[in-house]
């Protein structure tokens, strides 16, 4: 590897349940980047995919794991 990359993230291939396939990698705690294909594409100059940073989804299994926060008044 050059040392002049920078790692972002990993991205796992997933397929969405229209059946589409996309990309997805976290890249903070709270976001995490999407790759979609250009479903707009109307000449060969535009681009093939399209890169998006979408909030990071909590997953149910951790959601349910964590305790309520009580408020202190």
């Amino acid at each position: 590897m050059d040392s002049d990359k920078i790692k972002l993230t990993g991205l796992w291939r997933s397929e969405s349940k229209a059946g589409g396939t996309y990309l997805s990698g976290r890249i903070s705690p709270t976001s995490k980047l999407l790759i979609l294909p250009n479903g707009f594409k109307k000449s060969e100059k535009d681009p093939d995919y399209i890169a998006y940073i979408t909030p990071q989804e909590e997953r149910q299994e951790q959601a349910a794991e964590k305790p309520a926060r009580s408020m202190d008044l």
